[in-house]
């Protein structure tokens, strides 16, 4: 069989990995990435010194029992990373008290009771089942699309208390679970484990908190650039091609059978397969405008809610922060109006246990607010940027307000100020509603991907986090090994893994 060429749609995380998993299994890839860098969403910025990284905050995988770890490990080398493992999640303060959400579930346990001694049952609930999910292996070796009736007995009969897990936790939002508490306090804080996501499933904060539990989900330093890097590193030593600053206008096809594609600039790349590492809704609308849209993906997006936008103000503070939680959600000292949208409170990340991303002496600090008034930042920025500018001027200002009144010495020590909205990440990397991480993990949607594949349309494959709903590394690595899976497939070849050589 001759060789076949792929061109693969986005140098993202998934991008990468589909293409280095194409690249083990003789086929030729090239990427087209719309910006200047690999990395997809998961970008960092570098001003004056200082880089600020709003995108991961854990890597999973580095617990060695658990195969996840053998997965991601076929993309990143762990040899390379040097992981912190954080003592808190989150650090939530309340109306004078503070909740200390400590990754160890037995500290956590202690935590809430300590809060509130009366919820024994319901604690011991909560913290039970993060670590019964913090154990699971994931069912990510093979893609369900080529599963033959034997490999669908063997998976239900090895997840069976994943899928029970599921069943249980994944079907209660974190709302509803908080009304079992009868400690107001803790009710109302237990809902800021994950601030303004109240409407996901229980079971999004036990995923994180299970594997922390474990030593299976810290950061790795460098962040999102140093797993970039690596990615990328991976898959050119494979042999694969990338071309930057290369936006693509149109996917085309012959006969339903996609043969290539052509970029905004009007060059044409002929591929015998197109894989799509783009925003999903920007892959249909535009990629694919003259096809029909398949009715579950509609569906999916009429109904299903999307991770909610963010504006990012992120500052480089020319002092230390000894003592201070990694991360918090703290009160604004005034409410920001952003269009039909108010904030309250905002999550502060201090990167004070990462010397990569600042000088001696000195941390980044980035602040997030949560906004579902996406559309509101994204025609400002079109139709009034004077007005754009200004507005993000004022975020910023009240966040440094807020910030000096917690900690102090704030104005006085911020040498960078840097802000982005929803209106950045739709403009960079064409993000449906600005929805960085894809699909909200809601009761009913947490743990139900979509097809990778398009019927109708033959050669033509999708990955990304949009896939595999709430997104995330291991999930978007684990797509995109399934796809090279069903592509390998399709043409009768064993699919195999190389390892570093």
């Amino acid at each position: 069989m001759r060789e076949k060429k792929v061109i693969v749609i986005g140098a993202g995380f998934g991008g990468l990995a589909a293409g280095s998993y194409l690249l083990m299994n003789g086929y030729k890839t090239h990427i087209l990435e719309k910006t200047n860098q690999s990395g997809g969403i998961a970008v960092t910025w570098k001003r004056k010194g200082y880089t600020f990284d709003g995108a991961t905050n854990y890597l999973p995988g580095s617990a060695t029992f658990l195969n996840i770890h053998a997965i991601i490990s076929e993309i990143l080398d762990f040899r390379k990373l040097s992981i912190y493992n954080y003592p808190e999640f989150i650090r939530i303060e309340n109306n004078g008290e503070t909740f200390r959400v400590y990754t160890d579930a037995d500290r956590l346990r202690e935590e809430m009771l300590r809060i509130a001694p009366e919820d024994k049952n319901t604690v011991d609930e909560f913290t039970t089942a993060l670590k019964q999910f913090g154990r699971f292996n994931l069912p990510f070796e093979k893609a369900p699309e080529i599963f033959t009736p034997w490999d669908g007995i063997s998976f239900l009969k090895n997840n069976l208390p994943l899928i029970l897990f599921r069943q249980k936790w994944g079907t209660i939002s974190i709302k509803k679970f908080a009304e079992r508490f009868k400690n107001s306090s803790m009710r109302t804080m237990f809902k800021q484990i994950f601030p303004h996501h109240d409407h996901f499933a229980v079971m999004a904060p036990m995923v994180p908190l299970g594997w922390m539990h474990y030593k299976n989900a810290g950061y790795p330093r460098g962040g999102s650039a140093t797993i970039g890097k690596l990615c990328e590193e991976r898959y050119r030593s494979l042999g694969g091609t990338v071309e930057y600053n290369k936006p693509v206008e149109k996917i085309l096809f012959k006969n339903s059978n996609a043969v290539g594609v052509v970029c905004e600039n009007g060059e044409r790349y002929d591929a015998d397969i197109v894989v799509s590492s783009a925003d999903m809704y920007h892959t249909f609308s535009k990629l694919l405008s003259e096809v029909q849209i398949p009715r579950r993906v509609e569906k999916r997006f009429r109904k299903a809610p999307a991770f909610s936008a963010i504006v990012q103000v992120s500052l480089g503070i020319g002092r230390l922060f000894d003592g201070e939680a990694e991360k918090s959600n703290l009160t604004l000292v005034k409410t920001i109006p952003m269009g039909n949208h108010h904030a309250d409170d905002m999550m502060v990340r201090i990167f004070n246990f990462d010397n990569t991303f600042s000088p001696p002496g000195k941390t980044p600090v980035v602040v997030q607010l949560r906004t579902e008034d996406y559309a509101y930042w994204d025609t400002l920025r079109k139709d009034d940027p004077e007005t754009y500018r200004e507005r993000k001027e004022q975020v910023a200002d009240v966040v440094i307000e807020s910030l000096e009144k917690r900690f102090g010495a704030i104005k006085s020590k911020c040498e960078v100020v840097d802000v982005a909205t929803p209106a950045t990440y739709i403009r960079y990397n064409n993000l449906w509603k600005g929805a960085h991480q894809g699909w909200a993990p809601t009761p009913g949607i947490i743990g139900r991907p979509l097809k990778k594949t398009v019927t109708g349309l033959n050669n033509f494959y999708q990955t990304g986090q949009w896939i595999s709903p709430a997104g995330g590394i291991p999930a978007v690595i684990a797509v995109g090994r399934q796809v090279a899976q069903i592509i390998c497939k399709k043409d009768n070849k064993p699919f195999t893994v190389a390892g570093y050589e």
